[in-house]
């Protein structure tokens, strides 16, 4: 399989992760409050710091950007799923294309939309918190898988 289809879903599985760990909490974490029993303060986030060589303030920044975006990221995801749910609904007890079908893709279609432009939006932010040299080597490994991106890791037409 691709490299990029295995980032992807690591991103997409890391994004779960985080939205059902937070979901369960009353409240949000300060951000100190996110070590993990091996010391790290975001293992999720370790590749990246090998991967670009990141200093320890690059790392803090990218940090708190990832942070900052796991909210957003979680609720994209869930308004998706619900989405998804109602979409496969719609098709299992219908017979033909409905109006209320057509809506529900359609809405389904512009929340797909909202999240990978929000994540664009993210990887373009992130990039501003690195050097040059380094934010050009990481655009140019995550770009191509967001704009591959399908939302569905299952989906035997990803990337094409």
């Amino acid at each position: 399989m691709k490299r990029g289809f295995w980032i992807l879903l690591a991103a997409l599985v890391a994004c779960l992760v985080g939205f059902f760990a937070t979901r369960s909490q009353r409240s949000a974490p300060a951000a100190g409050d996110h070590a993990h029993t091996d010391g790290t303060q975001m293992p999720e986030l370790e590749w990246l710091r090998h991967e670009f060589a990141l200093s320890g303030d690059e790392f803090t920044k990218v940090s708190a950007l990832h942070l900052a975006y796991q909210p957003i990221c979680e609720t994209l995801c869930e308004k998706i799923a619900v989405a998804r749910t109602k979409v496969r609904g719609l098709v299992l007890a219908g017979s033909a294309v409905s109006p209320e079908l057509e809506a529900a893709l359609r809405e389904e279609a512009t929340l797909r939309a909202d999240c990978q432009s929000a994540m664009l939006g993210h990887l373009y932010e992130t990039a501003t918190a690195l050097p040059p040299a380094k934010a050009r080597a990481y655009l140019d490994a995550m770009l191509p898988e967001i704009l591959e991106m399908t939302m569905d890791p299952a989906d035997p037409h990803a990337g094409n």
